[in-house]
């Protein structure tokens, strides 16, 4: 027999057993990865997945070519967990080196060298996740948890939130080992029973359990809108008007503007001014509260300041109520009721753009000069001799999902009699975000980094917030955002190998200048990538320090696709990044260990919050009644403060056709 042909030494999946069922993951292999394949191989990839994995694969091949010579275009996968992520790595590998194989080589069986220590650490980890396999099983009452009513009256059940068996738990109960089952509801009054052979352990699932319920609540909520707005004394009536043409999104935009009054105050008079001791606790309420909400959701999270444009879609507003004038007690009850109000992540035109880094650069009594990037880069002498950071972000369908959100029929059992009327499952689309950094290497050249991929909400094409806190400037049709954005990051492995190999083929152009106005990066596309393309984005940014405090203020130039640049401001503190970072590998049920929320990320002189951490004598970790507001700290005085000035550094650059109204 020809050993290309031979069975493989373990046991293949039965297709027959999962005919008719839904595969948890399908894998598409693009078109430029395919190649023709013996059946040996297929069948070795099989077993080698279900061996290492425990999950079944099925693969699917060209039925037109003969059995030797079938071209596989499709995989689909039987798991949960992490077993099915393991699965998906695997397949991935196999399709990334496909081209680099012959159908020969490939046919063979390989059979790796004993390995003695690898054998150990193999029988040690399989004792000990026999070990945690244990405490998936329910035993006896031990503590009761229950379920708030707040969940109860929105009609969420346990269920729900963690999962038929509460499978959402798992990784408390192998990590603290307990039990943790769910109780009847006899009385509208949902508990899960939580029991432990020790105390320790039992107490610390509890409270991990109560962080997860904690954490649902947040989410089902959502984040609270605070609007605010700072030139109060500057006019007496709003008007929305048609967005401005430079705009990067100008259909179905509108934008509010205060109309110019006599008996107010002067244009720009509020920032000289302090905002109210009144108004200062509520913003800083809403920003400990949405930082609470996310203590203990894992991902990967940015705090942020934008300064944009104000804007209202059209189709949220009759085509009447378009240059209508509104008193401001009106328009506040719009924007905090049915007209929500959107913080747009542009400023200004290009001309204007490059005039108001030119006036940052002169700024040398609010700006310093710091390094391009938080961690790398040259500091400069002075502000002028800032050297930009590169960054490309593009968003894709997911190749291994694109298909699916097409209506398909039910599967439907064949002794199942057919039910009239009844809709095909639409499953929402998959994006993934892909992003690259280059960083110059402090001798005057660009590094490329290492690309980074991001899982979006499903059916979402952006980032989910968790913060909306807008300090409106209606004079100028503007406003600051202080917003705090998720993402779900995503191994390179799991990701498919069109989209990998098109990112490492992203690169700046040769003997590109910093100091030009054209586009940085080249790269070359297939069919199968533009395909899945959904936007893409460049961006060139420049970073100023804040004189006497660790906020900066970041400027950018920003390509849309098929768009002229447009530019962005904001501000953010340097610690921010790595307070947030601890959420990125934050263990289920367990909380960031940030202190204080308020001093951690409003430092009460706004520089480091580290330097106060043995001062506070942990007093600061007293909370006060959740329906009353702490007084303002100092902390969130300097922040607004800072930001005034910087508002008025760009109100300072003159008004250019096209540009924004100053």
């Amino acid at each position: 027999m020809d050993p290309r042909n031979a069975r493989p030494p373990n046991p293949t999946t039965d297709q027959n057993a999962f005919k008719g069922k839904k595969p948890n993951k399908v894998i598409y292999v693009p078109p430029e990865f395919r190649r023709p394949t013996y059946a040996r191989e297929r069948e070795q990839i099989v077993s080698d997945v279900k061996v290492s994995t425990g999950c079944a694969v099925i693969p699917h091949w060209n039925k037109k070519w003969e059995q030797d010579h079938s071209i596989i275009y499709q995989f689909d996968i039987f798991g949960t967990g992490t077993a099915l992520e393991k699965a998906v790595r695997h397949i991935n590998q196999w399709i990334s080196k496909a081209q680099n194989k012959t159908k020969d080589s490939s046919a063979w069986a390989k059979t790796p060298a004993f390995d003695p220590n690898k054998w150990y650490y193999e029988q040690v980890d399989d004792i000990k996740q026999r070990h945690k396999q244990r405490f998936k099983e329910a035993p006896s009452e031990d503590m009761i948890v229950h379920w708030p009513a707040e969940l109860n009256d929105r009609d969420i059940s346990p269920r729900d939130a963690f999962g038929n068996k509460l499978e959402v738990l798992d990784a408390l109960r192998t990590r603290n080992e307990v039990f943790i089952t769910l109780l009847g509801n006899r009385s509208g009054d949902w508990q899960m029973k939580i029991q432990s052979h020790e105390i320790a352990n039992l107490e610390v699932a509890v409270e991990e359990v109560k962080n997860m319920i904690e954490r649902i609540k947040t989410e089902e909520m959502g984040p609270c809108s605070t609007n605010m707005i700072l030139d109060d004394q500057e006019g007496m009536e709003v008007v929305f008007r048609q967005a401005d043409p430079w705009w990067p999104q100008i259909e179905n935009r509108t934008s509010p503007r205060f109309l110019p009054s006599d008996m107010m105050e002067p244009p720009g008079s509020f920032r000289g001014q302090t905002l109210h001791l009144s108004e200062l606790p509520t913003i800083q309420r809403s920003f400990q509260l949405a930082l609470e909400a996310v203590r203990s959701r894992k991902g990967a999270y940015d705090l942020v300041i934008r300064l944009g444009c104000l804007s209202v879609r059209s189709d949220e507003i009759k085509n009447s109520e378009v240059e209508v004038k509104y008193s401001k007690g009106t328009f506040l009850r719009l924007i905090n009721g049915r007209l929500p109000l959107n913080v747009e992540r542009w400023v200004v035109d290009d001309i204007s753009g490059q005039q108001m880094l030119t006036s940052l650069c002169s700024s040398d009594e609010l700006l310093e000069p710091i390094k391009s990037s938080s961690y790398s880069g040259y500091r400069p002498d002075t502000l002028e001799k800032t050297r930009p950071m590169f960054r490309g972000m593009w968003i894709f369908q997911d190749p291994n999902t694109s298909s699916a959100g097409l209506p398909r029929e039910r599967i439907r059992h064949s002794g199942r009699p057919t039910t009239s009327g009844q809709k095909p499952v639409t499953v929402p689309e998959k994006y993934i975000l892909a992003q690259v950094d280059w960083t110059d290497d402090n001798e005057g050249l660009y590094e490329k980094d290492t690309p980074r991929f991001y899982e979006l909400e499903p059916g979402a094409a952006g980032l989910k917030q968790h913060m909306d806190i807008k300090l409106l400037e209606l004079g100028e049709g503007r406003g600051w955002q202080f917003t705090l954005e998720s993402l779900k990051p995503v191994s390179a492995k799991s990701i498919s190998p069109l989209l990998t190999r098109f990112m490492e083929g992203v690169r700046m152009k040769r003997g590109y200048n910093p100091q030009s106005a054209d586009l940085f990066a080249e790269w070359e596309t297939s069919p199968a990538v533009e395909d899945c393309l959904v936007t893409e984005r460049l961006i060139v940014m420049h970073s100023f320090g804040i004189k006497e405090t660790s906020y900066k203020v970041e400027i950018a130039r920003i390509w849309h696709t098929g768009q002229q640049p447009v530019w962005s401001l904001a501000v953010r503190h340097a610690e921010w990044a790595n307070r947030l970072s601890e959420l990125e590998h934050l263990p289920t049920g367990r909380k960031a260990n940030w202190g204080n929320t308020l001093t951690s990320f409003l430092p009460k002189d706004g520089q480091s919050s580290y330097n106060t951490a043995d001062e506070d004598l942990g007093l600061s970790n007293l909370d006060l009644d959740p329906d009353v507001e702490a007084p303002p700290q100092d902390g969130i005085r300097i922040l607004i403060d800072k930001l005034l000035q910087v508002s008025a550094v760009v109100s300072s650059v003159k008004q250019n056709e096209g540009g924004v109204a100053i």
